[in-house]
């Protein structure tokens, strides 16, 4: 696992960017945004926003997220980036029977969720209401331990079992089933003929990408851990806006105008 931003990195992103229909895709949280205590607060900085239009411009461009379509649009607002929110389930014209069923999931775990709210909150854990999802946060509580110990407590209560996926802070409960961000990674390369891509995440959520046995897509995960299957690293989310530059200029520079 070498840095992105090296020389062997800076080749692997010239072999995309040289790419006529090449795509690049970014995680929101933790990765074009920085994590932030109150997930509310969560936003594009300026120069970051300014990077993310030019990357836009210059390629088509992806926000996969967690959050819901709902909440991650008016984040990306005056780009023009294809949203996929939810882990994968919103944003790719998923059927009205999938999307349904997700829905009717969630609102029996919320049922359940509702009778152990009190313990939940006595230890600090909040719980978001996606539609298609829940994620249980904890990045405000006293006790992270005992937090995590009640939201176990709590979903292995639910019906049908969900599929858990932890990220920072935060426990995603998601309907099992095939839909992720890696299967939303790939149904997106198929809708736009992409022969090549560049995704970049941050965390547990984003390793549904970086395990895809695709040779066509460069994963780049912030911060450098051992335990991942991504491919590169940028060695700090500061560092997200000279990735974007990069990609800019390097798009500018090896496709025909």
């Amino acid at each position: 696992m070498q840095d992105v931003l090296s020389a062997p990195g800076k080749r692997a992103l010239d072999r995309l960017a040289g790419q006529a229909e090449a795509l690049f895709a970014f995680d929101f949280d933790g990765t074009l945004a920085r994590i932030v205590q109150d997930r509310h607060a969560a936003a594009l900085t300026e120069p970051i926003r300014a990077a993310l239009h030019a990357v836009a411009v210059a390629a088509p461009t992806a926000v996969i997220s967690g959050r819901s379509l709902d909440d991650l649009r008016p984040r990306i607002e005056g780009i023009s980036a294809h949203l996929i929110g939810n882990h994968g389930l919103e944003g790719l014209h998923t059927s009205e029977r999938v999307m349904h069923q997700a829905q009717e999931c969630c609102r029996a775990w919320l049922k359940t969720v509702s009778k152990d709210e009190r313990n939940l909150t006595r230890v600090g854990v909040i719980v978001e209401d996606k539609t298609y999802s829940l994620t249980f946060h904890y990045r405000q509580a006293c006790s992270p331990q005992l937090a995590r110990e009640a939201i176990f407590h709590t979903v292995s209560m639910l019906t049908p079992s969900p599929r858990l996926v932890l990220g920072k802070a935060v426990v995603n409960a998601i309907p099992s089933g095939n839909l992720h961000k890696g299967s939303a990674m790939l149904e997106l390369m198929h809708q736009l003929k992409s022969s090549g891509a560049l995704y970049v995440g941050d965390d547990d959520t984003d390793e549904d990408v970086f395990s895809l046995p695709d040779e066509r897509i460069v994963t780049v995960r912030i911060g450098k851990k051992v335990a991942t299957a991504a491919q590169w690293y940028l060695a700090r989310q500061s560092q997200i806006g000279l990735l974007l530059q990069y990609l800019t200029l390097a798009r500018r520079r090896l496709t025909p105008s």
